[in-house]
């Protein structure tokens, strides 16, 4: 059973509390947050001060550790109104689609963001590969000189030779399978099938449905799936005699099983292929899939820019190499990530000085900086002047 902040066991990290605290600390500033559903967390907060967190809307999970060790790392579902203690690394993690909070520190606050030596795995996620629906599922035996003259569908194909040899051509591509191999076409791909004169081929088909992938998945999923024999593997062997075996014992959730079974093989044939060399794309297809990409990442990065973001979490988000997102950003825009992540910033912080709704300790806060002395100096660095003395400047300018 999951433990939650109003248990004992939280009292050496914090501890809940019932008013909310702008009626009782006045004086704090504080920095609305959004949390989002993740698998994997790496970045840690860690504030010298007293932090305070309220949720208005949705469920999460409160992660916490007295080290930089993901070993260390507590889980505590998110009750009542959170004091976390002083040097306390935490993170949110929202159970709902997202969770939306405020956060509450002191005005001279400092604060660590802290990326761990490794990730921490948090298990209640959402599902990554859906199949939506199993379409057909055939056994099929040919004899020598079968030849099917080939065709074309919206939908993915899985044939598993079982015994004998089949050819298939795909998109003018000659493979050949043997037994115990199996190949995946993908939409839109033309394929044909035949035996040749010497040879028998008993296979199973399957046809499904994924959701619809976006660009970035098909880079790695899709790409990885097709256009390739799978040889002999033990598990995937056997979860496919699994699959036929309960598509013939008509008990209640056969079928349900049968999508368990079939998303069970995708997912490990994806694992066995995750650290091998994908097909590459044509190179227009291969620029157009990394323009989209290069934009959705700018997006991401000016929707968080309330945030102490980092180069490893989007990375992590994106499913991107450091290396892959530093040349992106060279042969996109001549600029590495961090300097335009620094400058967006920078930029916004002069747009809510000029606004005057907000102290510099509170810029500094809601715009993630580890201090307000470090915001302060990255302002000279870009503007050479202080965030006080641009205020001023404008507010002559004005007169």
């Amino acid at each position: 059973m999951q433990r939650e902040t109003s248990n004992d066991s939280f009292l050496e990290y914090g501890q809940t509390y019932h008013e909310p605290i702008r009626l009782t600390h006045p004086d704090l500033i504080h920095q609305h947050q959004t949390a989002i559903t993740r698998r994997y967390v790496s970045q840690f907060y860690c504030f010298s001060c007293d932090t305070y967190i309220e949720v208005h809307d949705g469920i999460g999970v409160l992660l916490v550790s007295h080290t930089a060790n993901t070993a260390d790392v507590q889980e505590f579902a998110m009750n009542r109104l959170i004091h976390i203690k002083p040097n306390v690394y935490f993170a949110v993690v929202s159970t709902t689609q997202k969770l939306e909070f405020e956060l509450y520190a002191e005005s001279n606050y400092s604060l660590h963001v802290t990326d761990f030596p490794s990730q921490y795995e948090f298990l209640a996620v959402l599902p990554r590969i859906e199949m939506q629906k199993i379409l057909g599922y055939y056994y099929r035996i040919r004899t020598p000189n079968y030849c099917f003259k080939g065709e074309q569908h919206n939908f993915f194909e899985l044939t598993y030779v079982d015994e004998g040899e089949l050819e298939t051509e795909v998109d003018g591509t000659l493979y050949q399978l043997k037994d115990k191999e199996l190949m995946i076409y993908g939409p839109g791909q033309f394929h044909t099938q035949y035996t040749d004169d010497s040879h028998n081929a008993s296979y199973m088909t399957v046809l499904f449905d994924m959701r619809n992938l976006t660009p970035v998945e098909q880079e790695v999923w899709y790409d990885a799936l097709i256009n390739r024999v799978f040889h002999y593997d033990q598990k995937i062997n056997s979860l496919i005699k699994a699959f036929v075996r309960e598509s013939t014992t008509g008990i209640p959730y056969m079928n349900s099983l049968m999508l368990c079974l079939l998303t069970e093989i995708i997912i490990r044939l994806l694992q066995g292929t995750y650290a091998s060399p994908m097909n590459q794309p044509s190179n227009s297809v291969h620029k157009s899939a990394m323009d989209e990409l290069f934009d959705r990442i700018i997006a991401y990065i000016d929707e968080n820019i309330y945030l102490p973001l980092t180069i490893p979490e989007i990375c992590e988000h994106f499913s991107l190499s450091r290396t892959a997102l530093q040349l992106m950003f060279k042969n996109s825009i001549d600029q590495s990530p961090k300097k335009y992540i620094n400058d967006k910033k920078l930029e916004r912080s002069c747009q809510m000085l000029l606004e005057n709704r907000y102290t510099i300790s509170e810029i500094s806060l809601r715009l993630g900086y580890t201090s307000i002395h470090y915001f302060s100096k990255s302002f000279n660095m870009k503007y050479h002047m202080s965030p006080s003395e641009f205020v001023k400047q404008n507010l002559q300018n004005k007169k």
